[in-house]
């Protein structure tokens, strides 16, 4: 009996029957779809926040330069990001299209390189689509896909990840040098993308002792760095140089604030957004800082998914051994997850930081390996998990409730991206805004606009310059302009839609002494006394004149100079002022010689929308 039960589990960690070319196509099939799904969730989406620093950095440096390159951003040492926004500021207005674009290439290469790892680690089995469909459904990668700027890092490590992982295994079991070069290679990139690319190298230790080694922790530690030296002497000296240089020369983020809790956040971020992450939730997603939407599963969905997880552990451990180790692994990358931020954004965010998606991306290409390595034998590893000869669980899902658990899964998940996408779709007042108005400027020549504050859910921004639409909006058009003096002045209303301006009268000129005139104003200059005084910020103002002839003319106003244009005849002329003090009256001076200018009203305030418009 006991025999019989022993050929029984060696049998089933041998691949299943199905063909390996059917396995192969039904990844490949998987991966289509999903990257169908993603191109239309990526497409509907628009700018938002680092997206334009990034971009007008690049713009800014004039040429991509090795020093621009290595620049670090945000915390970040990102040469693969500068290098895209780089791509990206070379096109005259800045493409959505092409930024989504980028970020669907990459996803597609992370989705091969999952593929490549699993069939290099466990075979073409059927049960590898088991992890495969788990990845490329969860929304737990959604935020790295719809957000470019967080893209920029957080793509490139899942493929970094996937790829070295599969480049090790592949080292470790034959020793060759060459793939130990392409391990490093990998690495090397991922660090030129993302710091957490760091995790991975304790990650790529752990399948060297755990698997590849046998005895103790001592005897483990030993054999590996003998039979594989070169590996554990350049990546101890890479990471550390790395690491070391990180600590240097990347400015890292602080916080006066105090410090949040730890069991606020790990019950944020791992008890409720984690769990329910790779299980196909979140199911609910928080909007009150849209486009970004936080994870705010149900209570009840919370307690079902942690016992599933419960319940898969201890079947795995139950039934095959060696299993606990794995889910350790997973434990540990998760806590690194948990204690980077903790120690980082959570000290300037708090908390609800833990909600987000974008600190666990990665998580989940640690889940897609350790549910592999705990289901499925590690091929030619020498201790490899596999099914217990007299498995302490008999009963276990047959492949029929897999496959269906499985679907369920995966579309749960694919239910809970797509809310997630619709946010971006839908919900993305920058796009509202920002996007209507680059829409009516299509076609046209130039349009000359006021500057406006953008609110933080618009821009991205928290303060100047990248809450400013003088700043944004040029970058998605060519045809806006912010002059300092227009005869015609637009504003955009909050639904993006550009309409002519006019200045609110906070403050006029008293009226002026020349009857059927006004204020007349020669070559000579004249100052025109307000009815109040001004304080000394940005002011526009709006003359309504009768000019003699076509001039220049001169506005001072506190200490601060605006030159403007006046035509002949009945005409309007917005000026923009920065005065530099305090100031009650406005000066008007520098017309051409023997041109007179007849003030009817002058008025001091802030563009507003048209009366009439």
């Amino acid at each position: 009996m006991r025999a019989a039960m022993r050929r029984a589990a060696r049998a089933s960690d041998r691949p299943a029957p199905t063909g390996p070319h059917v396995v192969l196509a039904a990844a490949v099939a998987m991966v289509l779809a999903q990257l169908g799904f993603r191109a239309w969730a990526v497409a509907g989406g628009f700018f938002y926040g680092d997206d334009y620093q990034l971009v007008d950095e690049a713009r800014a440096a004039d040429g991509l330069s090795a020093g621009q390159v290595v620049e670090p951003y945000a915390a970040q040492f990102m040469p693969w990001g500068r290098f895209l926004a780089w791509l990206a500021s070379t096109t005259e207005s800045l493409s959505w299209p092409l930024l989504a674009a980028t970020s669907l290439a990459v996803q597609a290469l992370a989705s091969a390189a999952c593929v490549w790892m699993l069939v290099t680690l466990f075979g073409r089995r059927p049960l590898i689509l088991v992890p495969l469909a788990l990845y490329l459904s969860t929304a737990v990668t959604m935020p790295a896909l719809m957000w470019w700027a967080a893209a920029l890092n957080q793509l490139p490590v899942q493929a970094v990840f996937f790829a070295a992982v599969a480049a090790w295994v592949r080292y470790l079991r034959s020793r060759r040098l060459l793939w130990l070069g392409i391990t490093l290679a990998i690495l090397a990139l991922g660090l030129c993308c993302y710091v957490k690319t760091l995790l991975v190298f304790p990650v790529l230790a752990f399948l060297a002792l755990a698997f590849f080694a046998r005895g103790g922790p001592v005897r483990r530690v030993v054999e590996v760095a003998r039979t594989y030296w070169p590996a554990v002497l350049a990546g101890v000296l890479g990471g550390a140089a790395f690491l070391v240089y990180y600590l240097l020369e990347v400015p890292q983020i602080s916080s006066d604030e105090r410090p949040v809790g730890a069991g606020e956040l790990a019950h944020r971020m791992i008890g409720d957004s984690f769990g329910t992450g790779v299980l196909g939730g979140p199911w609910h997603w928080t909007t009150d800082i849209a486009p970004v939407a936080r994870a705010t599963p149900p209570e009840w969905a919370v307690h079902l998914t942690w016992i599933v997880i419960a319940l898969v552990v201890v079947g795995t451990v139950l039934r095959r051994e060696r299993t606990l180790r794995v889910w350790l692994l997973l434990a540990a990358y998760v806590g690194a997850d948990f204690v980077l931020l903790l120690t980082t954004r959570a000290q300037v965010v708090g908390s609800v930081s833990g909600t987000e998606y974008r600190y666990l991306t990665d998580a989940a290409c640690a889940v897609v390996l350790c549910l592999g390595l705990a289901t499925m034998e590690l091929l030619d590893a020498p201790d490899s998990t596999r099914t217990r000869p007299e498995p302490l669980l008999t009963r276990v899902p047959g492949p029929r409730v897999v496959a269906a658990a499985t679907a369920l899964v995966a579309f749960s998940g694919l239910a809970s991206s797509w809310a997630y996408a619709k946010v971006w779709h839908d919900q993305h007042p920058g796009k509202t805004m920002l996007g209507a108005a680059v829409e009516q400027l299509e076609g046209v020549a130039s349009v000359d606009l006021a500057d406006q504050g953008l609110a933080s859910d618009v821009s991205g921004a928290f303060g100047p310059p990248y809450n400013s639409l003088e700043v944004l909006l040029p970058m998605l058009s060519p045809a806006a302009r912010f002059p300092d003096s227009t005869e015609r002045l637009h504003v955009l209303e909050e639904d993006g839609t550009v309409v002519p301006a006019q200045v609110e009268d906070t403050l006029a000129a008293e009226p002026g002494p020349v009857p059927g005139c006004g204020w007349r104003v020669r070559e000579e200059g004249r100052t025109i006394p307000l009815e109040g005084p001004a304080i000394p910020v940005g002011w526009w103002l709006q003359i309504d004149y009768l000019a003699s002839a076509d001039s220049g003319l001169r506005v001072e106003a506190g200490g601060g100079t605006t030159i403007a244009d006046v035509v002949r005849g009945l005409g309007t002329v917005f000026v923009k002022v920065l005065p530099e003090e305090r100031f009650d009256t406005i000066r008007l001076e520098g017309l051409d010689p023997g041109v007179t200018l007849c003030v009817d009203t002058l008025v001091v305030g802030q563009p507003e929308p048209e009366e009439d418009a």
